[in-house]
């Protein structure tokens, strides 16, 4: 079963260290948020509750961050999506990474939530954060072509997923979302040109290969595959 922690945020929580303040606690902030993360798995309410507790005590944004977590952990995915986007709008604008990273988990928690436009609206503000720093972009742009194939809007998908590439090339999870992007557009060819390059970029994923399969099969029957 994937984790709360990894489902929202794949990238931020290795990163912890860098986003807390850099200070003589900081460490300490790092191992407590560490260990309130690792328990939302376990019990996500004890989680929540002793992240409340943190927060009335020190006021910490990650204590905070970790009770919007144990919310998203417990099925409570609005009310986290709600509470992580107001945090990150909360912070000082300099805190430009953390913000965005905020963001995207907000993003991430309100696809979870089946809301589309708000993800989308999340994701974004993200990107426009990280617009001077284009190496943090492709992941939110990413995410937010989720949200966008959510509402099938497939064009600002691809749009979304051909920047991404732009910055970082042979991303094999933006090429496999670009292929069915293209698909549901009929446009077959580059659909299996994407979900080819993918399978060249990541050979050991079998969803490469399953959207290689559905773009030649939506070929030959001249309708887009339904996707789950």
């Amino acid at each position: 079963m994937t984790s709360i922690a990894a489902l929202l945020l794949p990238f931020a929580l290795m990163q912890a260290a860098d986003t807390a303040p850099a200070s003589a606690g900081a460490s300490h902030v790092q191992q407590r948020f560490a260990a309130c993360v690792q328990q939302i798995d376990a019990d996500a309410e004890r989680a929540y509750e002793e992240a409340m507790a943190w927060a009335s005590e020190a006021q910490s944004v990650y204590a905070f961050r970790c009770a919007a977590m144990a919310l998203i952990g417990q099925n409570r995915n609005d009310e986290g999506a709600r509470r992580l986007d107001s945090l990150a709008m909360a912070l000082n604008p300099i805190d430009t990474g953390l913000r965005a990273e905020l963001f995207s988990q907000a993003g991430n928690a309100w696809l979870l939530a089946r809301e589309p436009g708000r993800a989308r609206s999340s994701f974004t503000r993200g990107i426009a954060i990280m617009e001077t720093d284009p190496t943090q972009l492709p992941d939110l742009l990413i995410d937010r072509s989720r949200a966008y194939a959510m509402e099938a809007e497939w064009r600002s998908a691809e749009e979304d997923l051909s920047r991404a590439l732009d910055i970082r090339a042979n991303d094999p999870l933006a090429l496999r979302l670009r292929a069915a992007a293209r698909l549901q557009q009929r446009a077959w060819d580059l659909a299996e040109a994407d979900a080819q390059a993918a399978v060249t970029a990541e050979p050991s994923n079998v969803d490469n290969y399953l959207i290689l399969g559905h773009v030649r099969e939506s070929r030959r029957t001249g309708e887009p595959v339904m996707m789950q």
